[in-house]
């Protein structure tokens, strides 16, 4: 849990640094989402930790807490 909090303060301090998402309403959108969708894509491969490499071993993977 620390990891992912460490990981949301980062994308937010370099997301708040950028001068370029003040330009315009659009930007600020479009910057804010983009900063949330790799934030979650990392989050997302945190807490399933490494794929295997073979795409037959990963249909077989099941996540942390999955039956």
């Amino acid at each position: 849990m620390k990891e992912i909090l460490q990981l949301m303060q980062q994308h937010y301090q370099k997301w708040e640094q950028d001068p370029q998402r003040k330009s315009s309403g659009y930007a600020y959108e479009k910057s804010f989402t983009e900063m949330w969708l790799k934030l979650g894509q990392e989050v997302l491969q945190q807490s399933i930790g490494t794929l295997p490499k073979s795409k037959n071993i990963k249909k077989n993977f099941r996540p942390p807490g999955g039956k």
